[in-house]
């Protein structure tokens, strides 16, 4: 790759997450992990990190600390490639983590790895039919690709074989590195330099989990943090013992399938919206609780990085607002005497 000033670029960086339980606990040595390591240092990539995780919520957590900025890390990767939890085991949730913490999905990526596994352009390589079972997803995080690949040694070392020139431009587009006579930076929330500075929002996490939420906030208020923000505001519901006169007993909160992606959605709309309004960079983080819950339980938690506090209030509460008027999530409460009512959304 070129810098646009001529000279050399740093590397670029890229990290690994093996999603397997009998990995993760110690019931074999991973593989996969090392074979994509090493593809990666031999063609001259930085690999900051290998990280083998079990199957499910772990794996959008380790995605989510890769993303998150942090002091001494030199900020996320250009490329995160996970390998497992693709397939269609009640397990495989890998696609579903992944997309949890996108911007925005690149198809093709995945298209093309399926379609070379299916039917090889190299005649030494053999024909896997099952790869059509994969519902692994790529997509962009930020200025981070991100792309699932299978759990096997070989269908990670055939779909790095397959994405080999699509990798290195992709890095390149999302630096702004492939148009530098260009205004601004291709697929990038940052101005060029000499231009402008426009408004950023980005959604760091938005997700919809049927775990507690008693640490949440401490997560998603470290995933916001940002040099260029000032102000974090945050937000925590927690199941009140009344409602309109009624003491309430327990709540029990249930949601539709798309739930996230609404919740995404809004956040997103909600961030882009205060960003543009106040021309502050916007960081916004939310998580709803679903399940049995009782009284004093975390129900949700928000947090918004900006700019100055006013825009980190605003979006906070704007955020709250209108998740609780359009993400399909609704509750029963369970009331001191005996009887019970259906509510839809937050409330």
């Amino acid at each position: 790759m070129s810098a646009p000033d001529g000279g050399t670029p740093a590397a670029p960086r890229v990290a690994v997450v093996v999603a397997s339980d009998r990995a993760a606990t110690g019931v074999y040595e991973d593989r996969s992990g090392p074979v994509a390591a090493a593809w990666f240092a031999e063609r001259g990539w930085q690999v900051v990190e290998v990280r083998v995780v079990p199957d499910g919520e772990p794996v959008r957590e380790a995605l989510a600390a890769l993303l998150a900025p942090g002091p001494g890390r030199g900020g996320a990767p250009d490329l995160i490639v996970t390998s497992g939890g693709t397939g269609l085991a009640g397990t495989d949730t890998t696609p579903e983590a992944t997309r949890s913490v996108l911007d925005r999905e690149v198809p093709g990526i995945a298209e093309l790895v399926r379609a070379r596994s299916i039917q090889p352009t190299d005649p030494a390589k053999r024909a896997v039919p099952a790869a059509a079972l994969s519902r692994g997803i790529a997509g962009v995080a930020g200025r981070t690709l991100v792309v699932n690949l299978p759990g096997s040694v070989g269908g990670v070392a055939d779909g790095l074989d397959t994405l080999a020139e699509v990798l290195p431009h992709a890095v390149e587009q999302l630096r702004g590195l492939d148009h530098a006579g260009s205004t601004a930076l291709v697929g990038s929330t940052e101005p060029a330099a000499g231009s402008p500075a426009e408004p950023r929002a980005t959604v760091v996490r938005a997700d919809v989990v049927g775990t507690p939420l008693d640490d949440t906030l401490a997560e998603l208020t470290s995933a916001v943090r940002d040099d260029a923000c000032g102000a974090v505001a945050t937000f925590t519901g927690y199941v009140r013992d009344h409602d309109d006169g009624r003491g309430v007993t327990r709540l029990h909160y249930e949601s539709h399938p798309d739930a996230a992606t609404v919740l995404r959605e809004v956040a997103e709309r909600v961030a882009r919206r205060t960003a543009e309004a106040t021309g502050d960079a916007v960081r916004a983080a939310v998580v709803h609780r679903t399940g049995d819950l009782t009284v004093g339980d975390v129900a949700v938690v928000a947090a918004v990085a900006s700019g100055h506090r006013k825009a980190a209030f605003a979006c906070v509460a704007d955020l709250v607002e209108e998740l609780k008027a359009e993400v399909p999530i609704w509750k029963e409460q369970s009331f001191t005497d005996g009887s019970s009512e259906w509510v839809g959304s937050l409330g």
